[in-house]
């Protein structure tokens, strides 16, 4: 019973009142505490809960009061809960009063929606029937006015109809030129009404007088377009003006005919004088005669000046009939030149003849169609249109050649069906005419061009033929470079270069050079394709000679100084002033193949000048080295290195002058494969004169190596036999002084880069002889070997202060100083040959171990021969050399 009671009663009333929390209407539920989960578990023991609570006798003092306390709140929960109910109740009806009120305000909103809709639709139909009438009324008046107007239009063409035939049967060409205007005007507002017979008749009546009309026109031009009825009848002057009108009002082909009918004429009346097809005349039918062709086109244009002014300025008829001339002269002239070509000769007097007549005629082209943009009033288009324009686009025996580089890809589909009615259209004339289109075709298309021209109609057809003028100007730069090479004097002090052949002399190697490089060069184009193919190269050109033999102000100011230094030889500068004139002559006469192909003369030329400087340099190696420090050498010596400083100038200056020709020439030129062409040849001939400045700089390096005669001073000492160190020796003084004298002459001559690479190779060239020349001598002793390290190091300071050379002389503002590359490179190559005296000065028990620390990179060979210089024997010193070879192995080199 203890028990149950204890199970029963309490403990402490916090544990408990934790557990009896509710929830309030409106409110959010209060958080559970920790116990009350004890509660709501499905797993709860409330014997176990009390047991907890009272767990001795002694807790259950508390138990009445615990009691009271638990009745005390139920009792306030039971008026908690019933406060809430009361609440729940009377939110749901306010809730239900709410609902209704909406309802019933729905349904009022609904029945005054209806009233509108059936207010509007009342509103609607009384609106409509108000504008019927209205509407009624409108389309009436339309249709009135419509009538109104068609009746009136339909009047006033039975008017003009009426008038037009009357002034049709009266040739009254200005009215009759108004009123079919006005007519066909009128026609217009009719053509949804031909099916009346009124509107029928009147169609057909106007189709009948402009028949009638055109007729009329054609017949009077027929009658009256002639100088002597135009010149002195001023009548039928206007009468023609007026019938122009009528042609106007007419269709476009209708004026097309008539003017294709009187330039017919024109050309039948050109080519009785000058087509040999024609039979006729026949004053024209060789190139020389040319002018005459000129002449009488001039003349016909300012003879019948009246007559072509009875056209209105809108047809453009003297510039369509000029142009159709000029077309039918250059098909003549196409078959003129192709008949010269087929004629053979091996006569070379009469080959010039044929190409200086050639050039002639070209040049008289030149200057007519230039006349004639000027009188016509184009002269502001012929530079445009001569940068611009493809000649072959004007030519009529050959369409195909050289369309330009676009392949469709970027034209529009506008321009894409113009190119193949264009095709069409040539197909079809080659088929009618054999191959060869009629001037006046091509002259409507040529005005069509809004930058027209007469530059290059004509002179177009040259362009195949001008071979003979290509080998002419080459013959010519060929036997110039000659002369200029045998006139060059190499820089020799004293002399002056004359640019038009004084009485200063060459070397006899020069000279054997200048008259033979035009026979040598002459048998190198023997292989060389011209522009056709075929051809020779040919000989007269004294003309061209005397128009291009350079002046000495000219060479000057084209081979002056160079980045400040480094004066070139004149004949560097003549040759390119003859060049330019060359090219500047070319250019004006033709921008297609034939400049491409001049262009390949230019590169030809230069390069048989790089020839020509390589043989020189070749011949002053040869001297420099052969020469001796001799009072009467000494003047000769000084020529050959000037000569040689000149050549390395001369290079890298031609090296830099042919890449603007070439872009000169790529500008110049209309085509981009041609352009393309230009570039190759830039890249060949700037890589000769590259070579020829590498080639000239090792002449001149060893040229000078020579003349320090630093090898044979080494080689010719006994330094076996010396018994004290003292100052340098004697071959050092020599060498210093050739130096000394050589690098003043270079720095004077040379630009400033280029000395400075002139010394550093110089300064290696001579480090590494006194290497080899060291390990060339005899024997060595001790002393000798001391002399040797002596010797090295003097070399070593003198080659060190090499771009110092004459700096006193050339002031403040030019003064060198001692590059990092130099120093290194003088440190590097000193250092292995001072090592090499110090392994002749080591003991000989030592001599591999020393030779293996001071030269580890050393070949075998070299220390054989150190040890045969310290007095081995060869077989001992073959030995030694076999144990190096073992050390080397063991340390795995």
């Amino acid at each position: 019973e203890m028990e149950g009671v204890r199970a029963s009663s309490g403990s402490d009333a916090s544990g408990v009142t934790t557990s009896t929390h509710l929830s309030t209407p409106g409110l959010p539920s209060p958080k559970p505490s920790p116990d009350s989960s004890k509660f709501a578990s499905s797993e709860f023991d409330a014997v176990d809960f009390l047991n907890a609570l009272f767990p001795d006798e002694h807790s259950l003092r508390g138990v009445d009061e615990l009691v009271g306390k638990l009745k005390l709140r139920i009792s306030r929960v039971d008026d908690e809960i019933l406060t809430a109910v009361r609440g729940q109740a009377g939110g749901g009806a306010k809730a239900l009063s709410d609902l209704q009120t909406a309802q019933n305000a729905i349904a009022s909103l609904e029945s005054r929606v209806g009233d509108i809709k059936h207010k509007a639709a009342t509103s609607e139909a009384m609106v409509t029937e108000i504008c019927a009438d209205v509407k009624k009324l409108d389309f009436a008046k339309k249709h009135l006015t419509s009538t109104i107007t068609s009746l009136r239009r339909l009047s006033m063409l039975c008017q003009a109809v009426d008038q037009l035939e009357t002034h049709t049967d009266q040739r009254v060409y200005k009215e009759s030129a108004n009123l079919l205007a006005a007519v066909t005007e009128l026609s217009r507002n009719f053509e949804h009404y031909v099916d009346v017979g009124k509107v029928d008749e009147l169609i057909t009546r106007k189709d009948r007088c402009a028949a009638t009309l055109k007729n009329h026109v054609f017949e009077d031009f027929f009658m009256n377009w002639q100088p002597s009825v135009v010149g002195s009848d001023a009548n039928a002057v206007e009468r023609l003006k007026n019938a122009c009108l009528v042609l106007d009002a007419l269709q476009p082909e209708h004026r097309d005919k008539l003017i294709g009918d009187l330039q017919n004429k024109e050309l039948l009346s050109y080519a009785s004088v000058f087509d040999a097809a024609a039979g006729a005349g026949g004053d024209g039918k060789s190139i020389e005669q040319i002018e005459r062709r000129f002449s009488w086109i001039k003349r016909n244009l300012t003879v019948k000046h009246v007559m072509f002014s009875v056209f209105p300025r809108n047809w453009k008829f003297p510039e369509l009939l000029t142009m159709s001339l000029c077309k039918l002269t250059r098909a003549n002239l196409a078959e003129l030149l192709d008949s010269r070509e087929n004629v053979t000769t091996d006569d070379a007097a009469a080959k010039d003849r044929q190409t200086t007549s050639l050039i002639q005629a070209m040049h008289k082209t030149l200057a007519f169609e230039k006349d004639l943009d000027l009188l016509f009033g184009l002269g502001g288009r012929s530079e445009t249109r001569k940068k611009g324009h493809n000649r072959t686009d004007s030519s009529v025996s050959d369409g195909s050649a050289f369309d330009g580089g676009d392949d469709g890809e970027n034209l529009s589909a506008s321009e894409v069906r113009a190119r193949h009615a264009r095709l069409v259209q040539k197909r079809q004339l080659e088929t009618q005419k054999g191959g060869r289109a009629l001037p006046m075709d091509s002259a409507a298309n040529a005005l069509a061009d809004e930058q027209w021209s007469f530059v290059s109609v004509i002179t177009s057809v040259f362009e195949d033929h001008l071979s003979g003028y290509v080998d002419m100007e080459e013959a010519q730069m060929v036997e110039e470079l000659g002369r200029l090479i045998s006139l060059e004097k190499w820089g020799a002090l004293g002399d002056a270069y004359e640019g038009s052949g004084g009485s200063g002399t060459g070397t006899s190697s020069t000279k054997t050079v200048g008259s033979s490089l035009t026979s040598t060069f002459k048998s190198r184009l023997e292989g060389t394709t011209n522009l056709n193919g075929s051809g020779s190269n040919s000989g007269s050109n004294s003309d061209l000679q005397k128009q291009n033999r350079p002046s000495t102000e000219n060479i000057a100011s084209v081979a002056g100084a160079v980045d400040g230094a480094g004066e070139v030889l004149p004949s560097a500068g003549a040759v390119f002033l003859n060049v330019k004139k060359v090219f500047k002559r070319a250019s004006t006469l033709t921008t297609g193949k034939p400049l491409l192909a001049i262009h390949g003369s230019f590169s030809r030329v230069l390069r048989a000048y790089a020839g020509a400087l390589s043989a020189r340099a070749k011949e002053a190696g040869v001297s420099l080295e052969s020469q001796k420090t001799q009072k009467g050498a000494l003047q000769k010596i000084i020529n050959e290195t000037l000569a040689l400083c000149l050549i390395v100038n001369t290079a890298e200056w031609c090296a830099e002058t042919v890449a603007p020709l070439g872009e000169s020439m790529r500008r110049t030129l209309t085509h981009d494969g041609l352009r393309n062409s230009v570039t190759r040849d830039v890249d060949a001939t700037e890589e000769a004169f590259h070579a020829l400045a590498g080639e000239a700089s090792g002449k001149l390096v060893s040229g000078v190596l020579s003349l320090t005669q630093i090898g044979k001073g080494i080689t010719g000492t006994r330094w076996d036999i010396l018994e004290t160190v003292g100052d340098q020796s004697t071959h050092v003084d020599v060498m210093s002084l050739a130096l000394t004298s050589a690098t003043t002459t270079a720095r004077r001559s040379l630009r400033k880069n280029t000395f400075v690479f002139f010394c550093e190779k110089l300064a290696a060239a001579v480090l590494h002889q006194v290497y080899v020349c060291i390990l060339k001598t005899k024997r060595v002793s001790d002393t000798g070997a001391q002399q040797m390290l002596l010797d090295v190091q003097s070399i070593k300071k003198i080659l060190l202060e090499l771009p110092l050379t004459a700096n006193e002389q050339f002031g403040p503002e030019s003064k060198n100083e001692i590059s990092k590359y130099h120093q290194k490179l003088v440190d590097r190559e000193s250092t292995k040959t001072e090592a090499l005296c110090k392994v002749l000065m080591s003991p000989v028990d030592g001599l591999r171990d020393t030779f293996q620390a001071l030269l580890p990179d050393a070949k075998f060979a070299d220390f054989q021969t150190v040890c045969e210089l310290k007095g081995m024997r060869k077989i001992d010193a073959t030995a030694q050399v076999a144990t190096l070879k073992a050390v080397r192995a063991a340390m795995g080199r």
